[in-house]
């Protein structure tokens, strides 16, 4: 049944021969090979360990297990179970293999190396292990050595390969560009000649080496070359046989042509459109369908840029419009259950004016493989496009500053992601000696710099008082409002014109409620002693709260409160998001619970336009886990803030980053107090992390005091006047400065963005 891939009825067939012979060690091998093919890997792992408790040396069983594990990301113990499968079986190839590979992601690269020696000493032509060699290398920057390998594993493929593996190598580094350009290439697909039964096994055997080789570099030594490696792979990858390989390859080649052959860029670009709407034509699922689009979303951006380029000012609108509808076509993943629904007509540039008034402006941006293109949309004035500009220095070498621009940020953000990630796995005692910590104000400062934010404020907005922001990509990662802060703009994001548009017409049943009720959702942080201070805050603000205090957060009784509840949610706790089917991202409830952005729009009756405000207090709900640091956003980000709007919610406060529970109490009870002041949202926020960022010692012993006297629980009010005393004390004894201001750094309040709906009035 394995062989037929009918591994359902594979595991039904072991589990009767285990039934017969429960000590059947084979069965319960056998069985945890069919589970793992069906993706069940924790039963699989279960099922290895019923074979090896029958035969404890059962090397393959050990082997199998290890590999498992893997798929678990349990690499520790995948090393340790191939080092059981190498204890029975010392010149097990494949064991030494996979342990290599298990310690690769451990980033014990020497020891990955040592054993991907010994594979290939027992199996000299193991291509596998070759290529796996290769690819540590490369991590220990040793990028000749592993040319060496990468060539030995194409000498060990079956001859009837060696056309594919010749004309597709890995990734390529174009010097000549100053470009680390993606030439994606597929290593293992049958040759033309070859279908059938014969080729599907062929290309399903080397699938997981074509995995392998697609992330690795192999290195041309000029733009031709790279551009001779694409061209021979695309008439080996043809669109009639191989069509979603053919245009993603298609894709990789643009680029190398937009730099040095606009004909062949716009007619292949043309091709390729043509193409991908073929593609799109024939049956697929939803699901898969948007797959295709985000995968091959290049094509949409490029047609973008080509147009945003152009001398004609009516094709930059005609750029500006394109952009709006790949946006809304992304956001309308989202569109059953929301009050969001695609355009039934073409989106069009005078649309924008509704968001507009004569003190605001829009900044736009646009991110392709090839540009970054910045649109300045004012009031009743022609849509503007930012020239990129060259240095000096660099105006001779290279005449593409829109190319240059973009190579600049996407270096920027590399290292922007990959500190991030060393912030989050730092013990806590060194997060704040780490790299992203210290050098945040001078990296956001030169991302500044790279979108020239100084020269579209001197040039376009001397006159503005107000900004939408609207992102595009990975620039929502970043808090793009911090940027700006030369000048004192009322700043609101958002995801698209469209859902601004919709907002506007949207009536919420709250907007102009004299004392808005607030419902607060706490997770459990520990019992956080800002977070308690925080929660009485609130209660005093807002007495018409709504708290679960003894009740266990689940997604019924939560979507319950919000049904029952309205003006503002406020939710403290973790958030995550899944880019690839945004509908799963979700806020972390109680006992693995959650609730996502799917249930929230399959529960029609949840009206969410009673809400003035949502408040997601929590980790990284604006955007992402450290997950991104190892993913790249190729197409539009759609997430929980966008799925919110898109319910209805007129506004939604939300983090960009892991944030420090006193900061965020201190700025929370701000932004709360100066809503009931009457402030709208977006002032608020903004007055509440100018208050943080310029609060002194003495301020802040003087905010605890007034604080403690107006709140009616003991325990907040003791911790608050004990706040006050330690940091009257620490001036008193010179351990601290009085006009010190503790949270001036970005850290504290840039991580805090509001989404929604804009001020339309002057």
């Amino acid at each position: 049944m394995g062989f037929l891939e009918r591994y359902e009825e594979a595991v039904a067939s072991f589990d009767k021969a285990i039934e017969f012979k429960p000590d059947f060690d084979l069965a319960w091998n056998n069985r945890g090979y069919a589970l793992g093919f069906l993706e069940r890997y924790e039963e699989a792992v279960a099922s290895f360990d019923k074979a090896i408790e029958f035969k404890p040396d059962f090397d393959l069983a050990w082997n199998n297990r290890g590999y498992a594990l893997g798929f678990l990301e349990r690499y520790e113990e995948a090393v340790a179970s191939f080092d059981k499968a190498i204890e029975f079986k010392p010149d097990d190839d494949w064991a030494w293999n996979n342990r290599g590979y298990a310690l690769g992601f451990l980033e014990r690269y020497e020891e990955a190396v040592a054993s991907f020696d010994k594979a290939i000493e027992f199996k000299p032509d193991k291509h596998e292990a070759l290529v796996n060699k290769g690819n540590v290398l490369v991590k220990l920057k040793r990028d000749g050595d592993a040319i060496e390998f990468y060539n030995r594993a194409l000498n060990c493929i079956d001859p009837q390969w060696w056309e594919a593996w010749n004309k597709n190598q890995g990734l390529a580094n174009i010097s000549a560009l100053k470009k680390e350009a993606a030439v994606k290439t597929s290593v293992y697909i049958p040759t033309p000649d070859e279908q059938g039964s014969s080729s599907k096994f062929h290309s399903e055997k080397l699938k997981q080496l074509q995995y392998y080789m697609m992330q690795q570099p192999s290195l041309f030594s000029d733009l031709s070359q790279a551009k001779k490696s694409y061209e021979e792979a695309l008439e080996f990858l043809t669109f009639d046989k191989f069509p979603e390989e053919h245009l993603q390859f298609l894709q990789e080649l643009l680029k190398v042509y937009s730099s040095d052959n606009p004909e062949k860029f716009q007619e292949n670009l043309e091709k390729g459109t043509q193409q991908l709407e073929e593609l799109n034509e024939e049956p697929k699922s939803e699901q898969e369908r948007i797959t295709l689009d985000s995968k091959l979303a290049a094509f949409n951006q490029m047609r973008v840029d080509i147009l945003a380029q152009s001398k004609v000012p009516e094709k930059h609108i005609e750029a500006l419009e394109r952009a709006e509808i790949r946006k809304n076509i992304c956001l309308a993943w989202l569109k059953e259950g929301s009050i969001y629904q695609p355009p039934t007509e073409e989106f069009e540039f005078k649309q924008t004016q509704k968001l507009l008034n004569p003190k605001t402006a829009v900044i736009y941006w646009h991110l392709s493989p090839i540009a970054i293109t910045t649109f300045i949309i004012k009031h009743n004035e022609p849509l503007k496009i930012l020239s990129p500009q060259l240095p000096s220095e660099s105006q001779q070498k290279d005449s593409r500053p829109y190319f240059y621009q973009l190579q600049r940020f996407e270096r920027w953000m590399q290292r922007w992601k990959k500190s991030y990630e060393d912030y989050c796995n730092a013990p806590y005692t060194d997060k704040q000696t780490t790299p992203w910590r210290k050098n945040m104000k001078s990296m956001l400062e030169t991302l500044g710099e790279i979108l020239e934010i100084k020269r579209i404020v001197q040039d376009n907005l001397q006159d503005v008082d107000n900004l939408i922001l609207i992102p595009h990509r990975e620039l929502h990662l970043l808090p793009l409002d911090y940027l700006f802060n030369e000048k004192d703009f009322i700043i609101t994001y958002l995801p698209s014109f469209q859902i601004g548009l919709q907002l506007l017409e949207s009536t919420s049943n709250s907007e102009n409620t004299d004392s808005p009720k607030l419902v607060n959702i706490e997770m459990s942080l520990n019992n956080l002693l800002f977070t308690d201070i925080q929660s009485a805050a609130l209660y005093h603000l807002y007495p018409s709260y709504g708290k679960f205090p003894n009740q266990t957060v689940t997604k019924t009784n939560l979507i319950e409160a919000l049904g029952e509840y309205e003006g503002y949610f406020h939710f403290t706790g973790h958030g995550y998001h899944i880019l690839e089917n945004p509908i799963e991202s979700a806020l972390v409830l109680a006992d693995t619970e959650k609730l996502t952005l799917g249930d929230i729009f399959e529960c029609p009756e949840l009206d969410l336009r009673k809400y003035q405000l949502i408040c997601l207090s929590a980790c990284e709900t604006g955007v992402t886990s450290q997950e991104f640091s190892k993913e790249r956003i190729i197409d539009e980000y759609v997430g929980l803030v966008s799925g919110f709007l898109a319910k209805g919610a007129n506004h939604v406060v939300s983090t960009l980053w892991r944030v420090d529970e006193r900061s965020t109490a201190l700025l929370v009870i701000k932004f709360y107090q100066l809503l009931k002041q009457r402030q709208t949202p977006t002032i608020a926020l903004r007055q509440a992390k100018d208050w943080l960022r310029q609060s002194t010692h003495q301020d802040l012993a003087k905010w605890y005091r007034d604080l403690a006297k107006e709140l009616n629980e003991p325990q907040s009010k003791a911790s608050l006047e004990t706040e006050a005393e330690i940091i009257e004390d620490h001036i008193k004894k010179k351990k601290k400065e009085p006009t010190e201001v503790p949270y001036a750094h970005p850290y504290y309040s840039a991580g805090f963005i509001l989404t929604g709906k804009p001020r339309t009035t002057g």
